[in-house]
């Protein structure tokens, strides 16, 4: 008897083991600006005698230093277009590289040194620890230079450390497919890299996404940053004060609203009688003075739309019914280069606060193998402190997201008409 205890204890304890083991590998990416991002600097010339003219390697993004010199961090997040050869580039004397890319400190919160007060993954990273999940063995972070779209990613070698790092993960892991878990903006990275992989690769190293908040059609919100600034609600602070990055970031044209949902609604219009739909974007930038910014939302309005169909699982996690923005009324005649008021009036709709709600529903359009929950009351970014979203999450992740068989997969991923919509190679 006493025999037989001993080993069922040690069949407890291997099970037990085996299964603490069987993780797939999680890769988790942040939102737009939810990435650490650290900079180096060798520079001739600054705004102000007081910002840093050469430096190795220190957090840019977003540090204390940093944030208390908000002239000098403005200017050396600006990113410059060359339409000629549709290529970004940073000022001179500027590198910029996301902090500790594969790892969890680029992403657990904003700033490093005050996590507590800067979280951005913290919370869902503390929760998958204490499931099981072990930093750099099957959980790792893809941090990524939010300023930029995917055609702008492509270019700083992103997405090629993004599959090395899905590739190490994978046999780092006995050959279990990695899950991505995607946040906001972060969605559409996700997205932009799973459409251009093959089917083989697809289909040997992964298993799912998670897409949380995820802007598939856009967002109207989006649009005010490069009209007239956005400041997070964040008090006391100009409404105008972030608009020197958001009118010239390229990843603000992608996140904007897209014709699809929104169709000849107005969603811009000023007090003068000017108004602009979604499928006059470029026309209000012009308006704006925003050149470079009308440059390359043509480049990147089609990167990730229409939204494509995915040959593999996908569980899309947002919040509803908050008030959120679904149009502007500024107090100006007409734009010009100067940067007009804050909206006078704000339309409400529904949405999480921040994406709209038809943009959030727009998961369906992924295919049938899309899976959507839901969540009243869930803020676009507390809902990754959300308790039942969370919860839902780590049931995802032990999952079986599998629900086309290996042939099948192939065959799907090579029909021509899903390959016309989701640009898969």
């Amino acid at each position: 008897m006493k025999a037989l205890l001993t080993l069922s204890c040690w069949v407890l304890v291997v099970l037990k083991a085996n299964a603490a083991a069987s993780h797939n590998p999680v890769v988790l990416l942040p939102g737009l600006a939810g990435s650490v991002l650290e900079a180096k600097l060798d520079r001739q010339e600054t705004p102000s005698w007081y910002c840093s003219r050469k430096h190795d390697w220190e957090v840019e993004w977003l540090s204390l230093k940093a944030a208390s010199r908000p002239d000098c961090l403005l200017d050396e997040l600006t990113v410059q277009y060359d339409p000629a050869t549709r290529s970004y580039h940073n000022q001179e004397g500027i590198q910029i590289r996301p902090y500790d890319f594969g790892g969890l400190g680029g992403i657990y919160s904003i700033d490093p040194d005050l996590p507590g007060f800067t979280a951005t993954y913290k919370p869902i990273i503390d929760k998958l620890t204490e499931a099981g999940y072990k930093e750099n063995e099957d959980l790792f972070g893809a941090p990524y230079d939010f300023r930029l779209a995917g055609d702008g990613l492509a270019q700083t070698g992103h997405f090629d450390k993004m599959r090395d790092l899905i590739e190490h993960a994978v046999k780092k892991n006995g050959g279990k497919q990695a899950v991505i878990v995607a946040h906001s903006m972060g969605c559409l990275v996700s997205l932009y890299f799973i459409t251009r992989q093959s089917a083989d690769w697809r289909f040997t190293y992964l298993k799912g996404l998670v897409a949380i908040s995820a802007p598939w059609e856009g967002s109207i919100t989006a649009l005010k940053g490069s009209v007239s600034g956005d400041t997070f609600d964040i008090p006391k602070v100009p409404h105008d004060l972030l608009r020197p990055i958001q009118s010239t970031a390229p990843a603000a044209p992608w996140l904007f609203p897209t014709p699809d949902i929104w169709q000849d609604k107005v969603v811009v219009e000023t007090q003068g009688g000017d108004k602009y739909t979604t499928k006059d974007i470029e026309r209000m930038l012009r308006d704006l003075h925003l050149e470079q910014q009308a440059e390359v939302y043509e480049v990147t309005r089609g990167l990730t739309y229409p939204v494509p169909l995915l040959d593999l699982r996908v569980y899309c996690l947002y919040g509803y019914g908050m008030d959120t923005d679904e149009g502007y009324l500024y107090n100006v005649d007409h734009f010009n280069a100067s940067a007009p008021p804050a909206p006078t009036r704000t339309q409400q709709g529904d949405g999480d606060g921040t994406v709209n709600l038809a943009s959030l529903q727009a998961c369906s359009k992924l295919g049938p193998q899309a899976v959507i929950k839901t969540y009243k009351g869930a803020e676009h970014t507390e809902i990754l402190t959300n308790d039942a979203a969370v919860a839902d999450l780590l049931e995802i992740l032990t999952e079986d997201f599998r629900v086309l068989p290996a042939f099948l997969r192939r065959v799907w991923g090579s029909l021509p008409s899903f390959r016309s919509r989701g640009q898969f190679q």
